[in-house]
């Protein structure tokens, strides 16, 4: 759980829109790795996992193909998985893509370019799916 704390420390710290982008990256592929991870060790939370982990997938590749997506920025795979309470992780997950939306939405709001605004506004829209799926009570 030490790595959902730290991605948020990340993503709350990153400056500028590029840095934000870098960030929201970063997370999305955090949130891959702990849905992928946890989807089979709950019955009840796997549909919401594997659909969060889908959903995590399409804001990552939102991402990708912002223009002021820094380069090196998108590396696949480097996430370490997220383990404990199930539950504990769901609420979490949930939590952090909450923030996750804030940041990126914040950045949308200052992007200069429309292309910029697109990718996270869009990838903004994944990670409220994110937390529906995974927030207790939905």
């Amino acid at each position: 759980m030490e790595q959902i704390e730290l991605a948020r420390e990340r993503l709350l710290g990153a400056d500028g829109v590029p840095g934000v982008m870098s960030a929201g990256w970063e997370t999305f592929e955090l949130i891959i790795a702990a849905a992928a991870v946890n989807a089979d060790r709950s019955a009840d939370l796997y549909p919401a996992f594997t659909f969060a982990r889908g959903s995590a997938v399409s804001g990552r590749n939102a991402l990708a193909f912002a223009p002021s997506m820094p380069a090196g920025s998108a590396q696949s795979g480097t996430a370490e998985p997220v383990t404990g309470d199930v539950y504990q992780v769901a609420d979490a997950v949930a939590e952090l893509a909450s923030a996750l939306s804030a940041r990126l939405r914040d950045a949308a709001g200052r992007a200069a370019d429309e292309g910029d605004r697109a990718a996270l506004d869009n990838a903004a829209g994944h990670a409220d799916q994110i937390r529906k799926l995974l927030a207790r009570g939905g």
